[in-house]
């Protein structure tokens, strides 16, 4: 069967009804307005060290979205494969999980799912709306946007499952269901904290949230905007994310570079905040990619050698709070720290992967439904409770 990449390109709209896939060298063609379009080009740049997924681009009507087709390579970061997620980072986690007996039990679980999930190949699922981010956002899609979208990929990529990453209840409650009507299963992926706009004088009046502002308007440290950040702070900003995200936590995080953050300063795909020390060095940046309802915050980075007094993880989660409540939007945190999150009126929210595989051979369609169905049954409930 041959590669979806060899499919001539724009596909065939008479077959894939309105939804056109594009590839990496078709980008002259693309419109160098669109966000997505800029996005797809800053990837041709290698912005992520242990990003290998082909970029490509999915028109749908008169919308563009990016598209990630993925390619099977040991050192693949987790936002890019869902064995490195499912699998890789798991393994790393293992760590945190203090109740023992709990602990053995994912364990001794991943040790057997490991050659199972090489078995399902799903490194070379296609992401869709995959902006190399830890949260995908997705649009208010209509079922009927959904079905279209469903029809097209999977006649686009024929040998691949689809791939939607990191949906939950409280900003993607309709796609959700539009997605299980057209048969893509829900594969549960990590608990989620946020922060619902409705509830906003419930949290922010938690005591936490209030000390976090008081040491707000106290610090000494200059704070920054996100027009205060030029193209001169992203090599710190790239050597600070990595001492917190890939040396103190996982090399399974994407290894965003220096050039990454000087493209996302100067296209604008992520809003940066933070804070300079007296002699404007940049101490702590936090950055936040948003649509219109809903906030997240992918990543962040501090200077991991200086004092916990002077505060500057809080201090970039009271910034993020007190942007989030202007707003008016949904605050998602992401996973970990659940106790932090808590503390300050985070929600635990179950967050979902969705996979399309009813396009594939027998073969491969029933140890996917399988795998959806045994992971539903086992970790909502094991999550849940290590996060109490």
């Amino acid at each position: 069967m041959a590669d979806a990449l060899s499919i001539p390109i724009p596909f065939d709209d008479s077959i894939s009804r309105h939804v056109t896939v594009y590839h990496a060298a078709d980008l002259a063609r693309l419109p160098q307005h669109q966000a997505a379009s800029k996005w797809l080009q800053a990837q041709t740049h290698g912005v992520m060290d242990n990003w290998y997924a082909e970029p490509a681009m999915l028109k749908l009507g008169h919308q563009w979205h990016p598209l990630a087709v993925g390619s099977a390579h040991a050192a693949q970061t987790y936002v890019a494969s869902p064995f490195s997620g499912y699998i890789d980072y798991a393994k790393d986690e293992l760590s945190t999980i203090e109740d023992v007996s709990a602990r053995k039990w994912a364990a001794r679980s991943l040790a057997v799912a490991t050659p199972w999930f090489k078995g399902l190949a799903l490194d070379r699922a296609v992401s869709v709306n995959a902006w190399g981010v830890s949260t995908h956002l997705y649009p208010r899609w209509s079922l009927d946007q959904v079905a279209l979208i469903t029809e097209g990929l999977s006649q686009a990529f024929v040998d691949r499952p689809l791939w939607m990453r990191t949906l939950n209840e409280a900003s993607d409650l309709s796609l959700l269901s539009h997605l299980v009507e057209q048969g893509w299963q829900l594969w549960p992926s990590r608990q989620v904290y946020v922060f619902d706009p409705k509830d906003a004088s419930a949290w922010a009046n938690k005591r936490n949230n209030q000390i976090d502002q008081k040491l707000l308007r106290q610090t000494t440290l200059q704070s920054m905007m996100p027009a205060d950040f030029t193209l001169a702070d992203a090599p710190l900003m790239a050597q600070l994310y990595t001492q917190l995200y890939i040396d103190k936590h996982s090399r399974w995080n994407v290894h965003y570079n220096a050039t990454y953050f000087a493209q996302a300063i100067e296209q604008g795909w992520l809003s940066f905040y933070g804070f300079r020390d007296a002699q404007g060095q940049l101490v702590a940046f936090i950055g936040v990619f948003e649509d219109d309802r809903t906030m997240t915050t992918p990543m962040l980075g501090y200077d991991t050698s200086l004092p916990q007094q002077m505060a500057l993880y809080r201090l970039l989660m009271g910034r993020v709070m007190q942007v989030a409540l202007e707003a008016d939007k949904l605050l998602n945190l992401g996973a970990g720290s659940a106790n932090f999150k808590r503390m300050r009126g985070g929600q635990p929210m179950m967050e979902w992967h969705a996979f399309y595989h009813r396009h594939l051979p027998w073969h491969r369609f029933i140890p996917m439904q399988l795998t959806g169905w045994l992971l539903g049954k086992t970790v909502p409930d094991f999550l849940a409770k290590q996060a109490v």
